[in-house]
């Protein structure tokens, strides 16, 4: 069987070197020139990758309210302080037992405490590891400093290592133009941006020079060459899932590297020697892509069918094949020429592309769950466009300028080519882009004010999972949900206390939660009776409970309510009576003319009767409110069991009006961060710097 393999490899192999490679351009020839001109052209890019995110800094540092030395606004996601608080934690010797037990409280706590040697097998992230090095102190500021710092290294690392792996197919100058054009590229500049601390920073890099080692391994000429780099590459793996621990990602490198021994002929010896030593240096782990959280309907817990918190995510939706590519490379028609320049070179050269084509694949995974995975694929495709602008250059100098082969011409031609390759990757890029803060100074200055206040001991933060990773950095008090598990019980319940019209209620589930967690509500297997245990928890001890409500959850209330209103026995959405968007409730802005306030309210072609509930005659207000930074000053409601409700909100001198289903109008977070409203005895206003953030808290011990 293997010799018939053989033969066939050999006829193919002659035909393509015959009938295609021989009447195409070979790969740049490495001399002096472009040894000089790769090196210039690698720096160039480097220094384009580079300078977008310094130019973002920049632009962070004059923008009001950025540009104190105080960094603690200055990151752009959510990830940002789990990597800061670890790198932290690492500094001060704590345990990795102890920085894990602050999440998902009490769930880890009780983890922690049962199976110790559980957290201690974890290493931390190498991320943490640097930052920690580099930091020169534990405090916020000094860690935020530094993981600001390895934006910039990890832009240029990550350029030269995937200039580097296409060096390794023969291609180094159309290389530098996949760096550039990858770097810059929407799908994956938002996700190395300023603050953008987070793994993902250099997870292209390391990736794609695993597949560089492996295509050497296949064009290596002895079976000791070939041994090494397959050394070589596990060692680089070993370090990708230091930094980045999936192992999905690692398994497509293995691919490519028993795909490339394959297709080059290498014995059977090899080929297992080769793959037994990358899987045993890399440490690389099974693992089952059809049990990731993305591709599962829902979240089954005992009886219980829990809503897919995920399917709430940005990145976990699919886009359509024209937008991926306009997020690869700034437009469809670019996207098309690069897919056609790639799709060219793969002709040429069918080896190295059937072993590239997984991370090309990569971009597929956008139908499957979401386009997270996009940005794996952009170097693949602007590899296209420095493959398409090259060979066009080699052609026109062989056939048009002369037909007597000259090495510096082509290497001139070449090079002017990779040039304009990265011109046009710049003029494509959004290289204006600057990406927010994820969290307001304001915001994380309330988080902040929690430190010192209260035990870690006998205190839980409760917010939505966003802040988990935020709150746990700034003030070391534990959170119930957080970022890194939001696919739990606790997310549904936390969403529904936010949306229960009974602050006793909410009051009651988050006690529960504080106490038994997810865990404890696993051990139920009906809601009469866990709704039951709900009621039960009002007037039992727990913790002291921090509800931090803010404005950017009432921005958040569209997919909070999509996870809260959802029948976890049937396992479906519960669609509201009189509510447009079936589970979905969301503050709706109207444009208001106030001139017959409070009476009447004309928005539009809307007319709101204040004094009846009538809206454009119907009766189907269930009533308004017009809060004042933050404190209720009138408003009414009515009987006719109306389905939605006014508020006007006013701060200073500037007044919104929204328009809300009933359900959110009268929800335990409108009342509390809105209107200033207490309606239990065991609740109290601890922090108030409304309209940014406003903590409440909820006392342990039973009132009265």
């Amino acid at each position: 069987m293997l010799r018939w393999f053989s033969i066939q490899m050999r006829q193919l192999e002659d035909f393509h070197s015959a009938k295609i490679a021989s009447k195409w351009p070979a790969p740049f020839k490495l001399s002096k020139f472009g040894l000089l001109a790769l090196l210039t052209l690698t720096v160039i890019a480097i220094t384009m990758t580079v300078n977008v995110r310094t130019s973002q800094y920049d632009v962070w540092h004059k923008t009001s309210g950025f540009k104190k030395l105080d960094a603690v606004q200055l990151f752009s996601t959510t990830d940002a302080p789990y990597f800061l608080r670890l790198a932290g934690a690492l500094k001060r010797d704590e345990s990795i037992a102890e920085f894990e037990s602050l999440l998902a409280y009490p769930d880890n706590k009780s983890l922690m405490e049962e199976f110790p040697e559980k957290f201690s097998e974890n290493q931390p992230p190498l991320l943490s590891q640097v930052i920690a090095y580099l930091s020169p102190t534990d405090r916020p500021a000094d860690l935020l400093r530094a993981g600001n710092q390895l934006v910039f290294v990890c832009a240029g690392i990550s350029t030269l290592l995937i200039t580097l792996t296409f060096a390794a197919s023969g291609y180094g100058l159309q290389g530098t133009v996949a760096a550039a054009g990858s770097s810059l590229s929407a799908a994956y500049l938002v996700r190395t941006s300023a603050g953008r601390i987070d793994t993902d920073m250099m997870n292209l890099g390391l990736l794609y020079i695993i597949f560089g080692a492996a295509i050497m391994a296949g064009r290596a000429k002895n079976p000791r060459s070939t041994l090494l780099w397959c050394i070589g590459a596990g060692i680089l793996a070993r370090l990708f899932l230091a930094w980045y621990d999936r192992s999905v990602l690692v398994w497509l490198a293995l691919a490519a590297l028993t795909m490339m021994l394959v297709l080059t002929r290498k014995t059977p010896l090899i080929l297992a020697s080769g793959t037994v030593l990358f899987i045993a240096i890399s440490g690389l782990d099974f693992y089952n892509p059809l049990t990731s959280g993305y591709l599962m309907a829902t979240l089954d817990v005992s009886t219980f069918k829990l809503p897919n918190t995920l399917t709430t995510i940005t990145e976990a939706t699919a886009i359509s094949p024209s937008a991926l590519l306009v997020q690869a490379t700034g437009s469809l028609e670019m996207g098309l020429v690069c897919l056609f320049g790639l799709g060219l070179w793969a002709f040429r050269h069918p080896v190295m592309a059937a072993a590239m084509s997984p991370l090309l694949g990569l971009a597929l995974l956008n139908f499957v769950i979401g386009n997270r995975f996009i940005f794996y694929a952009t170097p693949m495709i602007w590899f296209g466009l420095g493959y398409l602008l090259t060979m066009i250059a080699c052609l026109i100098q062989q056939n048009v300028i002369t037909n007597t082969p000259r090495n510096w011409q082509r290497n001139a031609f070449t090079t002017f080519a990779t040039v304009f390759g990265l011109l046009i990757s710049w003029i494509n890029a959004p290289t204006s882009y600057v990406p927010r803060p994820t969290f307001s100074k304001e915001t994380l200055a309330g988080f902040a004010a929690l430190n010192g206040q209260f035990d870690a001991n006998s205190s839980v933060v409760a917010t939505w999972w966003d802040y988990g990773y935020a709150s746990t950095f700034l003030n070391n008090l534990p959170v119930l949900h957080y970022g890194g598990a939001v696919n739990t019980a606790t997310t549904h319940f936390v969403a529904r206390a936010l949306l229960d019209n009974r602050q006793a209620i909410s009051i009651g589930t988050l006690k529960f939660l504080a106490n038994e967690g997810s865990k404890g509500i696993s051990s139920f297997d009906n809601i009469q009776t866990l709704q039951a245990a709900f009621i039960d928890s009002i007037n039992k001890p727990s913790p002291d409970i921090l509800v931090v409500v803010t404005n950017q959850i009432a921005g958040w209330m569209g997919s909070i309510s999509q996870i809260g209103n959802w029948d976890i026995e049937k396992g479906e959405p519960v669609a509201l009576r009189g509510n447009p968007n079936g589970p979905m409730v969301n503050y709706e802005p109207l444009n208001c003319r106030l001139s017959g306030y409070p009476q009447t309210l004309s928005c539009a072609s809307t007319a709101f009767d204040l004094e009846r509930g009538l809206i454009n005659g119907a009766p189907l207000l269930a009533g308004w409110a017009h809060s004042q930074d933050g404190t209720t000053v009138r408003g009414k409601s009515f009987d006719h069991n109306g389905d939605f409700g006014v508020q006007i909100i006013q701060t200073g001198n500037r007044i919104n009006v929204f328009l809300m289903h009933r359900q959110l109008f009268e929800s335990s977070f409108n009342e509390l961060f809105h209107l200033g409203q207490i309606d239990h005895p065991s609740i109290s206003l601890h922090y108030d710097d409304y309209p940014h953030i406003r903590i409440y808290k909820i006392d342990g011990e039973p009132a009265g």
